[in-house]
Formats: structure tokens, sequence, C-alpha cells
């Protein structure tokens, strides 16, 4: 069935911040309806959880979304916090509802606000090992869940993830779960392929730090994002 609305989701490679993002140029070139959940400073576990409560919505409003996700930083980390200051993530921020009082700890660690319980949490570099595999199994389990109800959708790195390839952690490289998600065409290069690596050759105007595209840049990504979806799938 084809899609008839567009489900982004990410943190702030996907938002557009005071310009249309790469989910706008995208809804445009498809002729669809945007939601776009991205949220500034997200975290990868606020992504999967509110793709699956917007989804379900929309599931029982009869519409068919195709799904694109710009997953964060593999290493970031998201804490329950306990103070007073506005510094929670919202899952969506279409609900008018109290949102959770979820943050992603580096958000914390900035304000110099994160309990020592908190700050225990964070680990070296080379102990991502937990993080890489909890962060595979959300993958496979939300692309069986969009499967099973026959969502199409894309998922790639928006954030640089470039620094910890699959091939590195024998373990985790050999689970089934993994070898499912690198046959699945609609998870996209998650090693290899994210938006400040792709702003490099394609994007002049790009924040020369962070990688964050231009508006210019978030155009012309859409038609990268628009390509791909092309070879993927073939009723889009």
């Amino acid at each position: 069935m084809k899609p008839d609305s567009l489900l982004v989701n990410g943190d702030s490679y996907s938002v557009g911040k005071k310009h249309q993002s790469y989910a706008d140029f995208l809804g445009l070139a498809l002729d669809l309806p945007v939601h776009n959940l991205s949220v500034v400073g997200s975290n990868n576990d606020r992504i999967v959880r509110s793709t699956i409560e917007k989804t379900i919505d929309l599931l029982n409003q009869g519409k068919n979304p195709l799904v694109i996700i710009g997953w964060s930083f593999i290493r970031r980390i998201e804490v329950w916090y306990y103070g007073d200051k506005h510094i929670n993530i919202p899952d969506i921020t279409e609900k008018k509802v109290d949102n959770p009082r979820f943050v992603t700890l580096d958000l914390l660690l900035a304000e110099n606000m994160a309990t020592l319980e908190q700050k225990s949490m964070i680990t070296a570099d080379r102990e991502i090992h937990k993080m890489l595999t909890d962060f595979y199994c959300q993958l496979y389990l939300l692309s069986s869940w969009l499967e099973k109800n026959k969502i199409q959708y894309l998922f790639f790195s928006a954030a640089n993830n470039t620094d910890c390839p699959i091939n590195c952690f024998p373990y985790i490289d050999s689970l089934s779960l993994v070898k499912t998600c690198e046959k699945d065409p609609a998870i996209y290069r998650l090693h290899e392929f994210c938006i400040p690596g792709w702003a490099q050759d394609n994007d002049p105007e790009a924040d020369t730090v962070t990688g964050h595209l231009s508006p210019g840049g978030h155009e012309k990504f859409s038609h990268t994002i628009k390509s791909i979806l092309e070879d993927i799938h073939e009723n889009i």
C-alpha cells in the first residue's frame, strides 16, 4: 500500500531550526503530510519510544505512514531528570499532555546537574559493547514491528556513528538479530553514512564543527534520501 503520510524522527540533524528540514522538502517531493518528531539533543531511546507511539496513533486513524529515522549517537544515554528546570526532551510535542522527565545525560552534564549515580553511567569509548548491543536490539524489534504492520521505513545514522563498526565487536556481530539488521536494505549503512559525512562532500555551507546542514543542504539531502527510498521501496 502506498504511504499517505511521512513520519520522521531523529535529533538536531533532522530539525530545521529556523528553516525547513530535509523532512519538509521530502514531504513536498512525495506529496505527503509530514510529522517530524525530531528534537534537539534527542537520544535513541526517545526516538524509538516516540516513533512507536506516533505510529500507533496514525494506525488507529487508518493512516499508513512512511517512517524515516535518522539515528542519534549510539553513545547517548537517557536518564530521568528530577530537577525543576525545563530541560526534559518531549516525546511528541504535538500532544497536549505533560511530557515525561526524560533527558539525554549530555544535557545534564553540560548544566552540571547530573547526579553521581548518573555520572557513573558514563563509560569509556572502548566500552561501548552494551550500548551497541542494545541499539541493535532496538533496530531489530522496531523494524520487525513496522514490517508486521506493513509499514515502509528507512533507518540511517544522522549523527556520526562511523567510529564503532559492528565488525570490530565479534560477539555482537555474531548475533542473529544483528545479522538480520545487516541484511535489511532499509537499514542503510549505519556505520558508513551520516549527515556530517554527507555534508563534507555536498554542503559547503554546513556547520564546520558539527556538520549540521544549511538550509540548502537540507533540500539537497532530501534528494539523497528520496533516491535511497526509491532504490529500497518500489511503492513510494
